[in-house]
């Protein structure tokens, strides 16, 4: 209920800036991921506005995925490897790779819109249970 809730609210443009920073990425690159120009974003942030829905909602998709990540690694891991494990820059680098599975898209490109998000979240069911992905 607490996504519903900050979806149907707005997201914040603060969020921007956090992703970037968890991410070691730019302002620019997650902006492009949620589809948002610099000009869109300025204005939105000046005017203390949420992001646009759209752009909300491919926030949201993208820490949903995330966190799928993170349930999966935790739970086919090793806790000691895992320890040493950089999940963040893992997430940067997986987000931006061509995948077959997506018909050489990237999993960014697949944030775009909800079948995407779902096409993602069944590739991450699929490598929970252990099938091919």
């Amino acid at each position: 209920m607490d996504l519903y809730d900050a979806v149907e609210e707005g997201v914040p443009t603060a969020v921007v800036s956090v992703i970037a920073g968890a991410f070691g990425g730019t302002h620019e690159s997650v902006m492009d991921l949620i589809g948002v120009s610099e000009s869109t974003f300025r204005r939105k942030h000046e005017a203390s506005e949420p992001l646009p829905e759209v752009a909300g909602h491919r926030v949201m998709g993208f820490l949903r995925i995330v966190a799928r990540l993170q349930r999966l690694l935790q739970e086919s891991g090793d806790p000691a490897q895992l320890a040493n494990f950089d999940l963040d820059a893992w997430v940067r680098d997986w987000i931006r790779e061509p995948l077959p599975e997506f018909a050489g898209k990237t999993p960014a490109q697949m944030l775009r819109n909800p079948e995407g998000q779902r096409a993602i979240e069944e590739l991450l069911d699929r490598m929970r249970g252990g099938l091919p992905a």
